[in-house]
């Protein structure tokens, strides 16, 4: 039997850098930059070529950057690129990231005609004055254009992203942007939504925003009053959690995600991309132009390789399933490391336990974040690392 494996595609093309944001992208960027970016990402995918055809291709997700940047014609490219290298029918998912203002209708067309069968759309707030706080380009009213373009294509899968507690939020505010989101679910094919908390980096222009007092954060009691209102409002929709920040109908979790969070094997390509595979962790360059340069000289574009080592995996393991609602499966971990979880980590479990961080599930067969838990779940990770 075939081993399954997953493919995460990076674009690191942005409109503009949100001012949240610190990963690796670019802007104001060439056509041409953009063609021979996407000519090396396929040419690395097929110096995998042995190994993508030697497995059972699951899931795709293209992501960035905002992968809707670019022409449509590139996605194609590079979806092709793997069809090549696997049997097309029997891929489940294949996810793309678009921001709502870089969407058209030829676009999403193409989407659907080369075989994209889910979109993640990210909205992150309904306020335009919000979305302009943060350095959004596009507003409430485009997102809505999107879903209408998407539902009028065909879309049936569609997962949308919120952010919080963003700048000058109210708590009244996040409950209408919570309930206006959930009553677009049925007319737009909204099956699934991502609620993430927001992250304050440092050198990013939200950061130097809220230190100099521009904008400012709500307290840790409201946003735990907003947390508890997040939970109990999409549950009571139909919305299951099942992930610390995810939401789904059932049946419409993220196959793409599940695969990080449950250790499985994935291949990553383009700038920045990470891979894991047979107990090794691989990270390729992030700079596009030293990307480019390497694949087309045929040199070494992977900046680091870790070989994790049994111990190391079965905690990253633990603290990967932990963010999942099901948890820690007891005995799938005995049956992937031959190793009793209750024993080896007896300490740490039972610490937490008496914390009220841990729980048992299911007759003892998981080990679960409790709600106090998931609100401090890094503090959780910690015992594991």
């Amino acid at each position: 039997m075939e081993e399954n494996l997953s493919i995460y595609i990076h674009i690191p093309f942005c409109l503009s850098k949100c001012y949240y944001c610190d990963f690796v992208s670019y802007q104001n960027i060439s056509e041409e930059k953009i063609k021979m970016y996407v000519d090396a990402l396929c040419n690395e995918i097929l110096s995998s070529a042995d190994l993508i055809s030697s497995k059972n291709v699951k899931t795709i997700y293209i992501g960035g950057g905002t992968p809707s940047f670019i022409n449509e014609d590139y996605i194609k490219q590079i979806l092709d690129t793997i069809y090549m290298l696997t049997c097309k029918d029997k891929i489940e998912e294949i996810t793309l990231e678009v921001n709502p203002c870089t969407l058209s209708y030829k676009k999403a067309k193409e989407y659907k005609e080369i075989g994209i069968n889910r979109i993640s759309i990210g909205l992150q707030s309904v306020y335009d004055d919000v979305l302009k706080t943060i350095g959004r380009k596009h507003t409430y009213s485009d997102f809505i254009n999107a879903l209408n373009i998407l539902n009028d294509v065909g879309f049936k899968n569609i997962s949308c992203d919120l952010i919080y507690p963003l700048p000058n939020m109210s708590y009244d505010m996040l409950k209408k942007e919570i309930d206006i989101t959930i009553s677009l679910k049925d007319k737009y094919n909204i099956k699934h939504i991502s609620v993430y908390n927001l992250e304050i980096h440092e050198g990013t222009k939200l950061d130097f925003l809220i230190k100099e007092g521009y904008v400012s954060l709500c307290d840790e009691d409201t946003e735990y009053k907003m947390r508890e209102y997040i939970n109990s409002k999409l549950e009571e929709s139909g919305f299951h959690k099942y992930e610390i920040s995810n939401y789904s109908l059932l049946g419409y979790e993220s196959k793409h995600n599940l695969v990080y969070w449950k250790q499985d094997i994935y291949l990553g390509f383009g700038a920045n991309a990470s891979s894991f595979i047979n107990g090794t962790r691989y990270s390729n360059v992030s700079g596009i132009d030293e990307y480019v340069k390497s694949i087309q000289n045929n040199k070494e574009h992977i900046k680091e390789k870790v070989q994790m080592d049994m111990l190391d995996l079965m905690k990253e393991y633990i603290m990967l399933n932990l963010r999942l609602s099901s948890g820690v499966d007891i005995n799938k971990f005995y049956k992937r490391y031959g190793k009793k979880i209750d024993s080896l980590f007896k300490t740490e479990i039972d610490e937490l336990i008496a914390l009220g961080l841990l729980e048992y599930k299911n007759n003892n067969q998981n080990i679960v974040l409790t709600n106090r838990g998931a609100e401090v779940a890094n503090v959780v990770f910690e015992k594991f690392i």
